[in-house]
């Protein structure tokens, strides 16, 4: 076939992630949350008296470990997100200021994860945890907004596509007025 037929065509990535995506995405995020949210409890509620006043309870470490785990799988299931869907919403001009806020969110929350386990110091312990947790316990709400706000909006989109145009054509030769 002669290269002057061959028609190119590009096709472009929807921006709505496929199912299994999703699924890893919130799963990914939701291991995040929940490790760090038990991590919390264990750490400031759920101490044991001991001989010698108060210790860690045994499973603190154990969420710890785990919560950094997820951190990682999370990290990795987030690039993805950047590739395609990110990318591809961000040139359509679509959900940015969500996108933006989640993005820079999930980016605080790393450095600042980063930050309490290589430069914790007695200086900065007592405030330098809250700027990670704060933000990480308000992360679904954030989550959830930005899924809604894309939704919705891919919603409106559908129903104003699949109603007929309201405005009328009018006739412009002068025969026809």
């Amino acid at each position: 076939m002669p290269a002057s037929i061959v028609r190119h065509t590009t096709v472009h990535p929807p921006i709505r992630l496929g199912t299994r995506h999703r699924r890893v995405m919130y799963a990914s995020f939701a291991l995040l949350w929940v490790s760090g949210a038990l991590w919390l409890l264990f750490h400031y509620f759920l101490q044991r008296q001991g001989a010698f006043g108060t210790e860690p309870n045994p499973l603190e470490p154990w969420w710890l470990r785990l919560h950094g785990l997820a951190m990682m799988i999370m990290l990795v299931a987030a690039g993805s997100v950047a590739v395609h869907h990110a990318r591809r919403a961000w040139q359509l001009g679509k959900n940015r200021v969500g996108g933006m806020i989640l993005t820079g969110c999930v980016l605080w929350l790393a450095a600042t994860g980063y930050a309490l386990y290589y430069f914790t110091t007695d200086g900065n312990q007592a405030w330098l945890p809250l700027l990670h947790w704060l933000p990480g316990l308000a992360l679904p709400l954030v989550i959830v907004l930005h899924v809604y706000r894309g939704q919705h909006r891919a919603r409106r989109k559908a129903v104003a596509d699949s109603q007929p145009s309201q405005h009328r054509q009018l006739p412009t030769h002068p025969r026809a007025l």
